[in-house]
């Protein structure tokens, strides 16, 4: 026995073998209908058997379906085509997002300071040399015994870059801090000093307020290292009481130490660690023209100017100085750097401004490598 009835919710008449109460999917609407109590009893249709008006000639009856308790569940679970297509957009987006998340971040090359140190350097040498060839050849001697050499020590000496070492604690001045051969103490300590004393390469000095001018053309690629560990030495020596600044000259716009003004800053330790950050971007390059520079470090009213340098000046030079510090009221103290060919007129800066003349030589160096 069958029982037919009509789709609750397209209208569609419908015939089930089932029991009232019993779920059936709707072939037309695909909604889940209930068989109702009211349902209209009629003979089960042999399999095959045309629909009533079809053997008479009319038009056939709406067409009855079948159902059972499996489809309707079916029926209750499958989506339709277009929540299907809009759960299977949403799964695709879920799993390029986590393969997006998942990629693996670029390698971080890291490059070694040496095989950084040695590009810069051939490159300098086959770039950059080549204007100094037009220079006279120079032999390097060293004919001073230096306060530079640093003997019976287990201190390395630090490279240009922040290497990590503690800073090391200073105990002295002037004739303070020189036992085992070491260098002039910068201290107020067991030397005995006024507190104030200044030390550049040796060459001592006694100044609340300090400038250091410093070579660093094309010549001093090889050497420049040394002379940027000693800078900062020196400033790392220096007292909160006293104060200085830096530039650099080449054949180039001047490299000075960046603070308002071009003024003198406080020897605090926030200030050294910017001027030791500011030395660390040097590197030598051009000629050794140093007018702009020493311009820049007279108008710092210092009482105190270191000048190095490893080239040899324009004689002009001498006139300038003259002319800037005509009443004698700065102390110049000259470094002749490696080279000798300027030793004579960086003398008679030095004598001129009631300073100090030091070589430096091959042998200091060597001794700083050590």
């Amino acid at each position: 026995m069958a029982l037919r009835f009509r789709c609750e919710h397209c209208g569609k008449r419908l015939q089930v073998e089932m029991e009232p109460g019993a779920s059936a999917m709707c072939p037309y609407c695909r909604n889940v209908v209930v068989v109702p109590a009211d349902a209209q009893a009629v003979a089960a249709k042999p399999a095959g058997q045309p629909g009533r008006g079809a053997e008479d000639g009319q038009a056939p009856e709406e067409p009855v379906v079948e159902s059972s308790a499996a489809v309707a569940f079916v029926a209750a679970y499958l989506p339709s085509w277009g929540t299907s297509v809009a759960l299977h957009l949403a799964i695709l987006l879920v799993a390029l997002t986590l393969g997006a998340a998942h990629v693996p971040p670029p390698v971080k090359v890291e490059y070694q300071t040496e095989t950084v140190t040695k590009d810069v350097k051939k490159f300098l040498k086959e770039e950059i040399r080549t204007a100094e060839k037009s220079r006279t050849t120079r032999k390097a001697v060293s004919t001073q015994v230096s306060q530079f050499a640093m003997k019976l020590t287990e201190n390395p000496v630090p490279d240009v870059a922040n290497n990590g070492l503690k800073t090391v604690e200073i105990i002295g001045i002037g004739g303070g801090g020189n036992v085992f051969g070491g260098m002039p103490g910068t201290g107020t300590g067991r030397g005995g000093g006024a507190g104030e004393g200044v030390n550049f390469f040796g060459t001592g000095g006694v100044a609340k307020k300090v400038v250091f001018v410093v070579d660093h053309s094309g010549s001093m690629t090889d050497s420049i290292v040394y002379v940027k560990h000693e800078l900062k030495r020196s400033i790392r020596s220096l007292r909160p009481n006293q104060s200085f600044w830096l530039t650099f000259y080449s054949s180039g716009p001047t490299l000075d130490l960046p603070t308002a003004g071009h003024k003198l800053v406080p020897a605090t330790e926030p200030n050294k660690a910017q001027a030791f950050d500011f030395i660390d971007t040097i590197i030598a390059i051009g000629q050794t023209f140093p007018e702009d520079s020493l311009k820049k470090a007279f108008e710092c009213q210092p009482e105190l100017i270191y000048i190095l340098t490893d080239g040899e000046f324009d004689p002009a030079i001498q006139g300038l100085i003259k002319t800037l510090n005509a009443k004698k009221e700065v102390t110049v103290n000259t470094i002749c750097f490696i080279y000798s060919e300027g030793e004579p007129l960086l003398k008679k800066i030095a004598a001129d401004n009631n300073g100090v003349y030091k070589f430096v030589g091959e042998e200091d160096v060597r001794s700083m490598k050590q």
